[in-house]
C-alpha cells in the first residue's frame, strides 16, 4: 500500500510538471509566432506535439476581414469615403462582388493560413501515438488520444471555413459532384498538386473528424487552460454546425443536445441597464454599457479563434471605417431588444469639414476610461466563436425542419428571455407560426444574435443565395455591384498565388 501511494504521489508530481510545461506551450499560442522553432520540426515528446498543435491555432491574426462585406449586414454611404478610411477600401471588391475579392484586397491569406492549421493537425493525428511520454511509468495514451481528438477538431474547423469560402454550398442532391476544396493529408513537403475534392468529400471528412474528436476527448478528459483550444464541448458545438449545413436534422439535434446537456448558459444582458454617452446619442438611440459580448471568459463561450475580423471594416472605435451597419439589420430588433443597443452604436464623423453620424458595431469592445468618459474600443475580442446561443439556434432550425415547432420555439425563447428587457418580453407561441414562417424567423434570429461573427454570408449561401445590389466606387468612379440569385460568385476565387502554385486546382466559374 505504501509503495502504491508513493507511485501515486510521484505520478501527481509528474502531472504537475507536465501541466507547467504545457502551460508555457499554450501561452506561446496566445501570441502568434510566424515561424516554428527548429527543435519542433522533429517532435519527439508529447509536449513537443502539444506545442506543435498550438501553432496550428490562428490566434492574433485577421485572415478573412472581408467576410462581413460579402453579406447584407454591411452598407456603404458614399460620404463615408474619407481620406482616413483607405483601409476599408481594401474590401470594396468583396462588397461589389467582383470576379475576385483580391482586386482591392491585394492578397487573401485565409487559404494558406487555414491549410497551415491543417498541416499541424495532420502531424498530430498521424504521429502522436508514437510520441515519447514525459511521465515515468505512464505511456500517457489518454493524453495522446485527447490531443489527437483536439487535432481532429481543428482540422474540421479549418476545412469548414475553406469549403464555405472557396467551395460550393452543401446540397444533398448534388454534393457528390459539386466542387469543394482540396483535401490534403500530407505531413511532408511533397511537390505535388492537389485538385479540388467534392463538397460531399470535404463535409464527410469534417463529420468523421468531429465524430473522432468528440469521442476521443470525451473518453480521455483533459482540462484545457484556454478556450483557444478545442475540448469535447466545443468540438460538439462545431459538430452541430456542420450537421446543420449538411441538412442532417437529427444529427444536428443530437450533437446540439449533447453539448447543451453540459452547458446551456445563455449570456444574460437583461441586467445591463446602465447607459453611457446618453447625452451624445440620445436623439438616435442609447448605448448599453457592458463587457465584450464575445469575451472568452463568458460562461456561454465554448471556443474562440483569431481576433475580431471587423477592423477596420465596420467597427465603432478607434479606427475610421469605410462601411456602415445596414439599417435593415438595426430594424430587425424589436422594441426592448437590448441587443440593438448593445451591438450597434453611432460613430460621430467629420468628413471634409462636414459632421455626420454613421452606424457601426461595438459587439466586440471594452470600456476604458478616456478623458473622464467611457469609450468602447474594438481592437481586441473575437469574431470566430462557438457558443451556447449558436448551438440553440442550430437545434431550433433542425427542430423546425423536422416539424417539431414547439421544441424549436422553446430554444428560441431560451435565448430571447435573456436578451429582451423584461417589461417588453413575451414568449413566442407556436400558434403564431407555420413551419415556413418559423424557419424564416429562426434565420432572422440568427441574423440578430450572430451578427458580425462570420455567419451571415454563409447563412445566405447555404439557404436561398439571394440577389443583392450595391453601390460602391473604384477610385473616384461610382460603380454598381450586382449579385444575381444563385450567382456563382457566392464562391470566392481561390487566391491567385495559390492557383499559380497549384495547377491542379480549377478556378471557380464566373
Amino acid at each position: 500500500m505504501k509503495i502504491e501511494n508513493n507511485m501515486k504521489n510521484r505520478y501527481k508530481i509528474f502531472q504537475i510538471i507536465l501541466v507547467v510545461l504545457l502551460i508555457f506551450g499554450e501561452l506561446s499560442c496566445e501570441s502568434y509566432l510566424e515561424e516554428v522553432p527548429q527543435n519542433k520540426l522533429n517532435p519527439t515528446t508529447v509536449t513537443d506535439y502539444r506545442e506543435l498543435l498550438n501553432y496550428g491555432y490562428i490566434t492574433k491574426e485577421r485572415i478573412m476581414p472581408y467576410l462581413e462585406a460579402l453579406g447584407d449586414d454591411v452598407d456603404l454611404k458614399l460620404e463615408d469615403r474619407a481620406r482616413d478610411a483607405v483601409n476599408g477600401d481594401a474590401y470594396m471588391s468583396a462588397y461589389l462582388f467582383e470576379p475576385t475579392h483580391e482586386t482591392s484586397l491585394g492578397s487573401d491569406v485565409a487559404f494558406a493560413k487555414l491549410y497551415q492549421s491543417i498541416y499541424y493537425a495532420n502531424l498530430v493525428i498521424t504521429r502522436i501515438d508514437d510520441a515519447e511520454s514525459v511521465i515515468l511509468g505512464d505511456d500517457m495514451q489518454g493524453y495522446k488520444d485527447n490531443l489527437k481528438g483536439e487535432a481532429y477538431a481543428l482540422r474540421a474547423f479549418s476545412y469548414f471555413y475553406l469549403v464555405n469560402l472557396y467551395g460550393q454550398h452543401y446540397d444533398p442532391a448534388t454534393a457528390s459532384s459539386d466542387f469543394g476544396v482540396p483535401i490534403n493529408f500530407s505531413t511532408g513537403a511533397e511537390d505535388q498538386g492537389y485538385p479540388r475534392s467534392t463538397v460531399e468529400e470535404v463535409y464527410n471528412l469534417m463529420a468523421s473528424d468531429l465524430d473522432n474528436a468528440v469521442s476521443l476527448m470525451e473518453a480521455n478528459t483533459i482540462e484545457k487552460t484556454s478556450k483557444i483550444q478545442f475540448n469535447a464541448q466545443s468540438a460538439g458545438a462545431l459538430q452541430s454546425r456542420v450537421a446543420l449545413y449538411m441538412q442532417e436534422w437529427d444529427k444536428t439535434i443530437e450533437a446540439a443536445s449533447n453539448v447543451l446537456d453540459v452547458n446551456n448558459t445563455v449570456n444574460d444582458i437583461t441586467g445591463l441597464t446602465d447607459i453611457f454617452n446618453e447625452d451624445e446619442y440620445s436623439e438616435f438611440f442609447s448605448l448599453r454599457a457592458g463587457p465584450d459580448y464575445l469575451d472568452a471568459d463568458n460562461s456561454n463561450i465554448f471556443f474562440v479563434n483569431g481576433v475580431t475580423e471587423n477592423i477596420p471594416l465596420v467597427n465603432y472605435y478607434p479606427t475610421y471605417t469605410t462601411f456602415s451597419v445596414n439599417t435593415e439589420l438595426e430594424d430587425l430588433y424589436d422594441e426592448g431588444d437590448i441587443r440593438k443597443y448593445y451591438f450597434l452604436g453611432i460613430l460621430d464623423r467629420v468628413v471634409s469639414g462636414v459632421a455626420y453620424q454613421k452606424l457601426a458595431t461595438l459587439k466586440n469592445r471594452s470600456t476604458t476610461s478616456f478623458f473622464g468618459r467611457y469609450q468602447p474600443t474594438t481592437f481586441d475580442g473575437y469574431s470566430r466563436v462557438l457558443r451556447v446561443e449558436e448551438v440553440l439556434l442550430n437545434r431550433a432550425e433542425a427542430y423546425a425542419k423536422n416539424g417539431d415547432l414547439q421544441l424549436a420555439i422553446n430554444d428560441l425563447n431560451a435565448i430571447r428571455v435573456k436578451k429582451i428587457e423584461p417589461s417588453f418580453y413575451t414568449d413566442l407561441a407556436v400558434g403564431s407560426f407555420t413551419q415556413e414562417t418559423l424557419i424564416d424567423y429562426i434565420l432572422e434570429e440568427r441574423r440578430r444574435e450572430l451578427c458580425f461573427e462570420g455567419h451571415r454570408f454563409f447563412d445566405l449561401k447555404r439557404t436561398t443565395r439571394p440577389g443583392m445590389t450595391r453601390i460602391g466606387y473604384e477610385g473616384d468612379i461610382t460603380v454598381e455591384g450586382i449579385l444575381l440569385e444563385d450567382d456563382p460568385r457566392y464562391v470566392l476565387q481561390i487566391p491567385e498565388k495559390e492557383l499559380e502554385a497549384n495547377s491542379a486546382i480549377t478556378r471557380a466559374p464566373r
